[in-house]
């Protein structure tokens, strides 16, 4: 049974809701040194191991490898950022065009570098250097589409192109009805997009891997992020997981890897994300020169990354049997108001014994949120009727969980779906036509721009876009 909830009356305001994903292949090997300066006469890294293939019930061995320019080098831990960054430029356009319209800016941020002169560098130095790399897959790349590993050897970009200033204004003056012109773009390699539109990608919650201080505990986090999919406890030969996956120097001896190893596992444990072992536990030993590394699901609530009310909320939904792991990702990416709206539904449903909720309530709750569910019908039938039924908020029925109308979320309530589709339907056709061109001037340039993109076709995407305009300007008028 859930307890009653006391939160204070403030709406905090909307959260960008973005999910953010890597491509697996990505994840599963290096892509670049660890170091930050590269010897200039080295041009190739090389990663091994050998895994057994279920599907063909025999050892397979794989390899990557990696070989560079002349003039640009192999790539630094940095330039894999950039990767992982580009990606998420590509999911924000819904992975339809190997072409990725960008800005430096909106890169940098996603990355949570710092805004100086020096970021931009980097970005079109590691632009550059990914022009020149070649990748050869030696049965190490996974096809979901065949599923097996298969070969494959590319440049991970097909072309890059960054517009300086001058060029940029003679292109916006040129096209002037194009959103696009001016813009930088980068095209992927039609094999690398292929493994996206066939959807091997994960999720990746990147507040934690910005957050994260090395380049080793970021490319630990990918690794076993990526591996912690099918199960919580996972070990590992302690050379194949460092020089193979891990990307520590091979002239490392086995001594020098863990305690290169030790703050990096000290930083995910910190976040929740490995369960804290001693180092015996860790650190296994299974013959003379033989060690083994074992790693433990941890909590993954990320506390550290939280304000207080993000607490609140965490608890909240772990109350009603959302993992720690996903309530902590749902309350950086929601509103406090969605949160606690879609907790509200839930509760009223298990209540009334609604079908849709009972046989998953937690998975429900989750769904909701992320879906963002309209109201069902019975639950707020118009805001006369809301405001009569906020006086009953704290009725609790015995061996019931707590039915959470709580006033905090009062205004989400107010303005849910329903109430949007009932004022939008109410008004003429010209009020409508005047009411999207002033959504329109007040939305941000993000939205403007798909929404000039898909107004010819009136995709999903651009139906998605308007909605949201729509009801953002909505929101911030008087009614």
């Amino acid at each position: 049974m859930t307890k009653p909830l006391e939160i204070n009356q403030e709406i905090l305001s909307p959260q960008k809701q973005e999910r953010f994903k890597d491509e697996l292949n990505f994840a599963e090997f290096p892509l670049a040194s660890l170091a930050d300066h590269v010897p200039e006469d080295q041009k190739t890294l090389q990663f091994v191991d050998t895994i057994f293939d279920e599907g063909k019930n025999q050892p397979v061995t794989r390899k990557l490898t990696i070989s560079a320019s002349d003039e640009y080098g192999l790539p630094r831990a940095l330039d894999e950022e950039v990767i992982l960054g580009l990606i998420q430029l590509t999911n924000r356009q819904c992975f339809r065009d190997r072409k990725v319209h960008f800005s430096s800016y909106e890169l940098i941020n996603l990355l949570g570098w710092n805004e100086g002169a020096k970021s931009y560098k980097r970005i079109e130095e590691a632009l550059k250097r990914w022009l020149g790399v070649t990748l050869y897959y030696d049965r190490a790349w996974w096809s979901k589409e065949e599923k097996c590993w298969v070969n494959e050897n590319f440049h991970v970009l097909d072309s890059v192109t960054i517009f300086d200033k001058e060029r940029r204004e003679a292109k916006k003056k040129t096209k002037s009805d194009d959103p696009n012109a001016g813009r930088s773009y980068f095209v992927w390699n039609e094999i690398v997009f292929r493994s996206f539109q066939a959807g091997n990608l994960k999720e990746i919650d990147l507040d934690i891997y910005r957050q994260l201080k090395s380049s080793i505990s970021k490319r630990m986090y990918r690794f076993l992020d990526k591996r912690f999919y099918q199960r919580s406890n996972l070990e590992f030969d302690l050379s194949t997981f460092a020089f193979e996956h891990i990307g520590i120097s091979r002239s490392s001896t086995l001594s020098e890897v863990k305690r290169l190893l030790l703050k990096p596992i000290g930083e995910l444990e910190g976040i929740g994300f490995l369960k804290p072992l001693s180092k015996e536990e860790r650190f296994q030993k299974q013959m003379k020169g033989i060690w083994k590394v074992v790693f433990q699901k941890g909590a993954s609530e990320a506390k550290n990354l939280l304000s207080e009310d993000e607490g609140k909320l965490l608890e909240i939904l772990k109350e009603r049997g959302v993992t720690g792991a996903k309530a902590s990702k749902l309350v950086r990416q929601y509103s406090k108001g969605k949160i606690l709206e879609k907790t509200a539904i839930h509760d009223w449903m298990l209540l009334k014994k609604d079908k849709r909720c009972k046989e998953n309530p937690a998975g429900f709750l989750v769904a909701a949120i992320q879906g963002d569910f309209p109201v069902p019908q019975g639950f707020l039938k118009g805001k006369e009727e809301l405001r009569s039924e906020l006086k009953v908020v704290k009725t609790i029925a015995p061996q019931s969980p707590l039915v959470l109308t709580a006033a905090a979320s009062f205004k989400e309530l107010c303005e849910s779906p329903d109430a949007f589709n009932l004022w939008w339907k109410a008004l003429t056709p010209r009020e409508q036509v005047d009411f999207e061109a002033k959504a329109f001037q007040a939305t941000d340039n993000f939205t403007k721009k798909y929404y000039l993109e898909g107004k010819g076709t009136e995709g999903t995407l651009f139906k998605a876009t308007r909605e949201k305009m729509l009801r953002e300007h909505y929101l911030q008028s008087p009614k």
